[in-house]
């Protein structure tokens, strides 16, 4: 068995951030992940409710990587943030990168 060492990336961003960071990623070298849309909660940038009055909801990208990849990608992530947050004024940016170690059990 590989013993590679694989971290998850969990990605958190308004939906409408979705294809940029599908370019994103591929451009890094993740092939795989996970993408859950519609997706409702309450965080830095307030709440999305995802209804008529208040459409806004987020999507949440699951990656699972060799943690040289994972790397590689928050950094990607890290950069596009600053960016974002730069052209803002610092208005919060609706986007949140989350890792941590994982095993591959099946």
């Amino acid at each position: 068995m590989d013993r590679t060492q694989m971290r998850t990336l969990i990605i958190v961003a308004r939906d409408s951030m979705l294809g940029d960071l599908e370019e994103l990623l591929s451009h890094n070298g993740v092939k795989a992940y996970t993408v859950l849309s519609n997706v409702m909660g309450k965080g830095v940038t307030g709440r999305v409710y995802g209804t008529f009055l208040n459409p806004d909801t987020n999507t949440i990208i699951f990656a699972v990587l060799p943690s040289d990849h994972a790397n590689q990608a928050v950094t990607a992530l890290q950069t596009l943030h600053a960016g974002r947050k730069a052209s803002s004024q610092d208005t919060p940016i609706p986007l949140k990168v989350f890792s941590f170690p994982c095993e591959e059990h099946v």
